[in-house]
């Protein structure tokens, strides 16, 4: 669509922005009072090829995924096969974890722990950073579980912490309840009625692949070019990510939940409403959303999602009827920031554009050219630094990403020049005196935790430091 209006404008300003300082390859989709004002996409579906996105291009949503699994429990509701409060175990019998309902998945407030150490620790441990290693499915999350039974982290409905694993298992009590496997369900009642075309939950087990895929990516560490992020032994998955879409089929979605063709409006209502823990807290979280008000009650809807390459986020602005759709390839976007940037355009309000990263810029150029070039480099930016952060904190940043990847000497040079332009600043010094410690100069790290300490007397990691280097 063409920038119309003065908000579409603004908008394309912004994204602008964010497309140039690379950190955004995808497509943005903006809907005012119901109208799409803004669609646009930005770089390339695949960018080692230079393929162009086209509407049918597929982006995996990640935990965007939740809002359709907490729909599907909705319609089972609706239909009088399940209730919110029923028993997890009244469905799944053989999880040895008590007290836990629905209700509690679907806010993420069931104490359940974390799938992801089971598998690091108990899943084909023969094939550990091998591309043979086996996938998993939801059955196996379950077994694992029932196994091993790790502990719950608080009781059922102490607390709101997000959980992965809760919406697996909702997408298990789907399957056991209807008969059909979680990805025909989704398709069958939810895909179809909205005429999604283009959505799918896809399995690398099930699929052999996808033509209109999208590819997720990270930046190589010099900058120079692209590096493949998208594959990973649990991609097969489902319930709490799987599900790949394009805008477009998210924008039909979000326009059909403001009507009936999928589940009540009072059902909906109960998904769009807090939560609340067992002492009366209330949480920003619903069925598969997050519930914000604002100081004038009105409220926004929203879930964003974050796996291997793919960035997504979905907000809807209910009360004033505005749809944003970010869905991107880069691991380096910013989702959130995105999308309430554009939020608060459309509200009115002023947003400042985003600026590059100094510390990638450094650790980038040090890779490349060696760190000499790239403190000149960092001299030029500070003469005109409308287009960086040019503050301590990135200079700090990309001494540390250097540190990371054992660039010490390097690391150290950066972290020296961050004391040249903020010689009062405790904090360098710290950083400072932790990269001569790893280079092994023990004299020059006691130098510079004593010189951040005498800075920061408060500075309780320089005293524990201290403490045993001066044994």
């Amino acid at each position: 669509l063409g920038c119309v209006s003065p908000e579409a404008r603004y908008i394309d300003e912004l994204v602008q922005r964010y497309y140039d300082i690379r950190q955004l390859n995808g497509t943005v989709l903006v809907a005012q009072d119901g109208k799409v004002i803004y669609a646009k996409s930005f770089g390339y579906a695949a960018p080692w090829a230079k393929g162009k996105f086209r509407p049918e291009s597929q982006f995996r949503l990640a935990s965007v995924t939740k809002q359709f699994t907490a729909m599907a429990i909705m319609i089972l509701k609706e239909r009088g096969l399940l209730d919110y409060d029923d028993g997890m175990r009244t469905y799944l019998p053989e999880l040895p974890y008590e007290g836990i309902t629905i209700r509690h998945l679907l806010q993420h407030t069931s104490g359940l722990p974390s799938y992801f150490p089971l598998y690091e620790q108990y899943w084909d441990t023969a094939n550990i950073g091998s591309p043979e290693r086996k996938m998993p499915t939801n059955q196996d999350t379950y077994d694992l579980l029932v196994k091993y039974h790790p502990p719950v982290l608080f009781a059922p409905g102490e607390k709101h912490e997000y959980c992965n694993t809760g919406y697996e298992l909702l997408a298990l009590i789907i399957e056991r309840l209807t008969g059909d496997e979680y990805h025909e369900f989704m398709s069958t009642n939810i895909f179809a009625p909205v005429e999604m075309r283009n959505t799918l939950v896809y399995s690398p087990m099930r699929y052999s692949g996808m033509k209109n895929r999208v590819y997720g990516f990270k930046t190589s560490e010099d900058g120079t070019g692209y590096e493949l992020n998208d594959e990973h032994f649990m991609n097969g998955l489902e319930g709490d990510g799987g599900i790949y879409s394009t805008a477009r089929d998210l924008f039909k979605y979000d326009q059909a939940l403001y009507t009936k063709k999928l589940v009540k409006r009072e059902t909906l209502e109960e998904a769009f409403r807090q939560g609340v823990t067992n002492d009366g807290a209330t949480f920003e979280y619903g069925f598969g959303w997050s519930v914000i008000l604002d100081d004038d009650g009105s409220r926004t809807v929203a879930h964003g999602g974050g796996w291997l390459g793919f960035r997504a986020n979905f907000i809807r602005d209910i009360d004033d009827r505005n749809t944003i759709i970010v869905l991107s390839s880069n691991s380096n976007t910013p989702r959130w920031s995105i999308g309430f940037g554009i939020r608060d355009i459309l509200h009115g309000k002023d947003v400042e554009l985003p600026r590059r990263s100094l510390a990638v810029t450094l650790k980038q150029m040090t890779l490349r050219d060696g760190v000499e070039a790239a403190i000149r480099e960092y001299h030029k930016i500070k003469e005109s630094p409308e287009f960086y952060d040019v503050s301590e904190r990135e200079i700090n940043a990309a001494g540390y990403q250097l540190l990371n990847l054992g660039k010490v000497d390097e690391a150290i040079e950066i972290f020296r020049l961050n004391l040249q332009e903020y010689p009062k600043s405790w904090n360098v010094y710290d950083s400072l005196g932790e990269a001569y410690l790893v280079q092994g100069d023990t004299a020059m790290a006691i130098q510079n935790y004593q010189k951040s300490l005498e800075l920061n007397p408060g500075n309780a990691n320089a005293v524990g430091v201290l403490g045993e280097l001066e044994k």
